[in-house]
């Protein structure tokens, strides 16, 4: 059955999505949980099979019973967005629960966004940052990113701490989230308390995040530009150059992805 799924695996990576699909569904019957899981994404994303979320359902709740972290999390997230099922918050939770009691960091994420966010449960900033530090103990450039905007801002129980806050934000970027890039590029065309507004790493974190896939940073990029005259704005795009080459968004979004390069306040 693992060879069964080692071949979804090949045809899948070649773009033959039928056969992909097949071949999990065979290994998955007979109960392989990294199959289960694979023929769960093909049916929830329509990939070489109809889109069937309640079959998604049922192959990620096969999978995550046997201990898949991943299938626990997708399993969560059709509760959570209501695929195929009556949304429902509860549900999502206990799923995501399991999955990071698996050192899933994207359900300590999702966690942290159910309490920042009161989804079910009441709202909670400090259970947030809980379930966000958790995330980022083990390298979760998302967890990283919503803890740096929680510490920008102070809350109820904890403190406001810019440094943290960029520190966190800067972490995240250099992992390649593009959403962190963005945010770091807003940061520095305005600056803020402890943190120089500086146009052109503003520049450079923007063009990072539009070279990423964000279409909004193209619009910011443009902006900071003329903000610049034509020595600076030149010296911002040298910067940008590096940037882009550095921090680019990592291959199927890892959630801790470790750069190759350092990260030290760029």
């Amino acid at each position: 059955m693992v060879a069964q799924n080692e071949l979804g695996v090949l045809y899948e990576k070649a773009k033959n999505h039928t056969k992909s699909a097949y071949w999990y569904n065979k290994s998955a019957e007979k109960g392989y949980s990294l199959a289960q899981y694979n023929i769960g994404v093909a049916y929830e994303n329509g990939r070489g099979v109809s889109k069937n979320y309640q079959k998604a359902n049922d192959w990620y709740r096969k999978a995550a019973i046997q201990g898949y972290s991943k299938a626990a999390f997708n399993l969560g997230m059709l509760y959570f967005e209501g695929k195929g099922v009556p949304q429902d918050y509860r549900k999502s939770r206990e799923w995501f629960m399991q999955a990071a009691a698996e050192n899933n960091t994207m359900a300590m994420y999702a966690m942290g966004r159910i309490y920042y966010y009161g989804l079910g449960v009441p709202k909670d900033d400090r259970q947030a940052i809980v379930w966000y530090q958790k995330g980022v103990v083990l390298g979760s450039m998302r967890a990283r990113n919503s803890l740096a905007l929680l510490y920008s801002q102070g809350g109820d129980g904890f403190y406001k701490d810019r440094v943290k806050a960029l520190s966190l934000l800067i972490a995240s970027a250099c992992q390649g989230y593009v959403v962190a890039q963005n945010n770091l590029g807003v940061l520095y065309s305005d600056g803020a308390e402890d943190v120089i507004a500086d146009h052109k790493k503003s520049y450079a974190w923007f063009s990072v995040a539009a070279s990423n896939g964000l279409e909004e940073a193209i619009k910011s990029q443009r902006n900071i530009a003329e903000k610049m005259s034509t020595q600076e704005l030149e010296q911002a795009k040298n910067i940008a150059i590096k940037y882009i080459e550095k921090y680019p968004s990592p291959i199927n979004e890892d959630d801790t992805y470790k750069s190759n390069t350092e990260c030290k306040y760029p």
